[in-house]
């Protein structure tokens, strides 16, 4: 079987960035005095010291953490290794003492991470410190990473010996994405896999949560197929459990372009200015005869022109005018796109319309959701961006306000 996996996790001392912008979803913990695992230590005051590194797993300050807690995460801001063969971090309960760790497994994290084994159960009901151990660490320019804690947590009275329920978990299919639900009983990490024949891929998430929703970008399979997609779902004491298949029909292969840029609301005419910019993101030349640029209600068939990798093209109104002076006029060279009369129905809305680019048979390829109002005076001649050309058509993958229009850059 082949094996293909789309998003590399962070191994032991590796900085690594998400190749998407998953939603990460912080773990909202009982307080000492709620939790139902008995009483605990309420975590220290001390903040952690961030050159010493910080522990986002288990959340710095959370209390309830099982005894058998499965693995402890510890994430820099810049790359780091280590000096020597020591373990640059001990874990201290209250109690005194020091409980021995050991390099962990891969884990999916942001920028640069330690992932860190306990080797023995954690002590009931006390305050743990993760403290980095002085000269077991620099920074990859040669400086010492300072000794320091790097966060607290509180233990519960027992260990958790129960798996994970899984009470909701739905996967489907839009514009190349894979779009997941999945609701669980308590805080987990979780891992789809979907799978195609002889092709699988795995999609882990970044963080523990009991409830998630994401979308990835799923191009590496078989377009046409028939695919399962199954969650394995593991809690901060290391049990599992697996969620039935969901069968998904991959649809069929389109053109990797992608809507980069929309100005709804230009500084010159609102009939003739306005564009919807596209880009080539994938590696090979497209075609753009018949495919169609569609708003709320109305639609355009582009006209005949290809578009070569990595470039930009407008799709514009007929009587648009490039060197109208009152908006930013395109890069040298950029494909212009005219259609008749304005674009769609009758232009784009300035208060938020989604804008689609879809195949000659109605079949998504890229679309902007409409996600940002630009009728305000101030947001004349800007327009709302994609962060993210490989991303999907989610509001993450846009800018969270109009700036100044860049068309064909």
């Amino acid at each position: 079987m082949r094996t293909h996996t789309s998003s590399i996790p962070c191994l032991f001392l590796l900085a690594c960035t998400p190749e998407t912008d998953l939603r990460q979803v912080q773990t909202a913990l009982p307080t000492a005095e709620t939790t139902s695992d008995g009483p605990a230590s309420p975590p220290s005051e001390a903040a952690p010291d961030p050159l010493a590194g910080q522990l986002v797993e288990p959340p710095n300050g959370a209390t309830g953490i099982p005894t058998n807690l499965a693995l402890l995460v510890v994430r820099f801001s810049e790359p780091v290794q280590p000096v020597g063969a020591q373990v640059p971090f001990v874990l201290r309960p209250a109690s005194g003492g020091e409980l021995p760790l050991a390099l962990g497994a891969a884990v999916p994290c942001a920028q640069s991470c330690y992932a860190l084994v306990p080797e023995a159960e954690l002590a009931p009901t006390s305050l743990h410190t993760l403290e980095s151990v002085a000269g077991a660490l620099q920074f990859l320019d040669g400086k010492p990473v300072p000794s320091g804690a790097a966060g607290t947590f509180a233990t519960a009275a027992a260990a958790d010996g129960f798996a994970p329920r899984i009470s909701a978990f739905s996967a489907e299919i839009t514009a190349g994405c894979l779009a997941v639900h999945l609701a669980a009983d308590e805080p987990v990490r979780v891992e789809v896999t979907v799978s195609a024949g002889d092709q699988t891929v795995a999609l882990p998430t970044l963080d523990l949560s009991s409830t998630l929703d994401f979308a990835q970008p799923l191009r590496e399979l078989a377009p046409g197929a028939i695919a399962q997609a199954v969650a394995r779902v593991v809690d901060r004491g290391g049990n599992a459990a697996e969620s039935p298949p969901v069968s998904l029909l991959l649809p069929p292969a389109v053109p990797q372009v992608v809507i980069t840029e929309v100005l709804a609301n230009p500084a010159g005419s609102e009939t003739t200015q306005e564009f919807v910019e596209i880009h080539n993101a994938g590696n090979e030349a497209v075609g753009l005869g018949g495919l169609v640029i569609a708003d709320k209600s109305g639609s355009d068939v582009l006209p005949e022109a290809i578009l070569v990798p990595g470039a930009f093209a407008l799709v514009v109104a007929e009587n648009y005018d490039p060197a109208d002076g009152n908006d930013v006029a395109p890069r040298e060279g950029t494909l212009l796109l005219p259609v008749p009369g304005r674009i769609g129905s009758d232009g784009l809305s300035n208060s938020g319309e989604a804008v689609r680019l879809l195949t000659s048979a109605g079949g998504v390829i890229s679309q902007y959701g409409g996600f940002i109002d630009v009728g305000a005076s101030a947001w004349s001649g800007k327009s709302v961006k994609r962060s993210d050309a490989q991303a999907c058509d989610a509001a993450s993958a846009w800018s969270a306000s109009p700036s100044a229009a860049t068309p064909g850059w």
